[in-house]
């Protein structure tokens, strides 16, 4: 039997929608994702930090591009098939924020 009352490690489905600065490298991506109410929530990063070097799209990649991000979640089951993340990475969204409620669909 598992405990569903602590938070556990997830992947929240996100797209990286365009490089922000392709001068020096590693080169920096902005990557976006929904939340359930529609909201848009952008992280700008440098590349490394959402592909291995594998993986990492080259300069004339054609955008968006699928992302995973590493997230923690908090809770579920919440009404309209909905879930409560946080974001588990250096940086936060452009609100200054990092805990987000998504439809469950974009978590794995």
């Amino acid at each position: 039997m598992t405990d569903d009352s602590q938070p556990r490690a997830a992947l929240l489905i996100a797209e990286a929608t365009r490089w922000v600065d392709r001068s020096n490298y590693p080169w920096v991506v902005e990557v976006v994702f929904a939340d359930a109410d529609g909201g848009r929530h952008s992280i700008i990063d440098k590349a490394p930090l959402f592909w291995d070097a594998d993986d990492e799209p080259g300069p004339h990649a054609e955008f968006p591009v699928p992302v995973y991000l590493d997230a923690v979640l908090l809770e579920h089951g919440l009404p309209g098939d909905r879930v409560r993340v946080a974001i588990d990475h250096r940086s936060v969204n452009d609100a200054g924020y990092a805990e987000f409620i998504v439809s469950a669909s974009q978590v794995t």
